[in-house]
């Protein structure tokens, strides 16, 4: 009689436990995506260039040259950021640059076209994307891509 409660009880523990992994293999935990653009209009400073100075965190003497766009995240996640200018590749150059509230440089993209990309994880907060144009077009766009749980 004992041997059977024992086994009946170790069967309804087995049970359970089967039926708990099954739910948490069901319903993993969903990634929440939000996605913007927006377009920069900002006027060249070759000054950065001139200088040799170019990717250090805009600098620039003009701030006509500067655009910084606030943004207010939801959640802890992984925020990709890309700007592209209409000609990326002919002798123009922007740069990109990620802070955080405090002005704290997160993460830089300072190639030498005007095509900059950004992968930055864990962000959260609020951040600000800065883009600088250095020598291109005096419009550029940016897309951002943030997932988070």
């Amino acid at each position: 009689m004992r041997r059977r409660i024992v086994l009946s009880a170790t069967a309804a523990v087995a049970g359970v436990a089967v039926v708990s992994a099954s739910t948490a293999l069901a319903s993993p935990a969903k990634l929440k995506v939000k996605k913007g653009s927006y377009s920069v209009t900002a006027v060249p400073d070759p000054t950065m260039e001139a200088t040799g100075l170019a990717g250090m965190e805009c600098a620039n003497v003009d701030p006509a040259s500067v655009n910084n766009h606030l943004m207010k995240l939801p959640g802890k996640g992984t925020l990709k950021i890309v700007l592209d200018s209409p000609d990326p590749v002919h002798k123009m150059d922007w740069d990109l640059h990620l802070l955080d509230s405090h002005g704290n440089f997160i993460a830089s993209s300072n190639g030498p076209t005007a095509h900059e990309e950004i992968d930055a994880t864990g962000v959260k907060g609020t951040v600000t994307i800065r883009s600088c144009n250095l020598m291109g077009e005096p419009t550029a766009n940016v897309s951002w891509v943030f997932t988070y749980r």
